[in-house]
């Protein structure tokens, strides 16, 4: 995607300028390695703002804080206390904020090829489902499945797969995630390709084989200190 390696693109040429500051003595009270951190976590937060990702956001402020403690005058609150209130933070706002995630509705949301509009109502090929301080297990059972919207914060979705019938071949799922854990049923005979954004997050794949490809499950999203776990049936 252009617009992800530019923005990764400019964010290490800022480190590299900012390193190069650092050995001029600009900083003296700052290492090599915390001016990286920073521009790491700048760009974390710009990131995040633009998905309203709350964890995204507040997360970096604290290991920012943490980093410049000393700096700020801050110690006695470091680390643990700005890391609660990160937490705490996050599920307020996405307590607050939580229908803001929503696709707006005739609005399209682009992740390369692949388009989204807003549905409201949950029928045979659009599916939405929204998780938040819960334990839920979701069953697709489609007959011309297309697209799904997954929204996890603060808890763990399960999601079969193994009854859906996609209408070409082929079908996109959303995953916004944040602090959860979400596991995806789906058959062995399909491809699942993997193009979510994560922020201290990972996808692992479990039983894949080698059998041929009837079908391709695309993965768009974002994953925030969440694990998603794809596992083939």
């Amino acid at each position: 995607m252009r617009k992800e390696r530019v923005f990764w693109g400019l964010a290490f040429i800022l480190g590299g300028i900012f390193l190069v500051i650092s050995k001029l003595g600009l900083f003296p009270n700052v290492n090599i390695f915390s001016l990286l951190l920073t521009v790491f976590f700048v760009v974390v937060i710009v990131k995040s703002l633009f998905h309203m990702n709350f964890p995204g956001v507040l997360f970096p402020i604290a290991f920012l804080c943490i980093i410049y403690d000393e700096q700020l005058g801050i110690t006695s609150i470091t680390p643990w206390t700005v890391l609660i209130a990160a937490l705490l933070g996050s599920i307020g706002l996405s307590m607050i904020f939580h229908n803001h995630n929503k696709w707006v509705q005739h609005t399209k949301y682009h992740h390369e090829d692949n388009k989204f509009e807003e549905i409201d109502v949950e029928d045979e090929s659009h599916v939405i489902f929204r998780n938040s301080f819960n334990s839920t297990t979701k069953y697709i059972n489609a007959d011309d499945f297309e697209k799904a919207d997954f929204n996890c914060s603060f808890g763990a979705l399960k999601v079969y797969f193994d009854n859906a019938v996609m209408r070409n071949d082929n079908a996109v799922v959303r995953i916004n995630a944040s602090f959860s854990g979400v596991e995806l049923y789906v058959p062995k005979t399909w491809n699942v390709v993997d193009k979510t954004n994560g922020l201290f997050g990972a996808i692992d794949e479990k039983n894949k084989s080698d059998k041929v490809t009837t079908n391709t499950l695309t993965l768009v999203g974002d994953i925030s200190f969440s694990g998603v776990e794809i596992i083939y049936i």
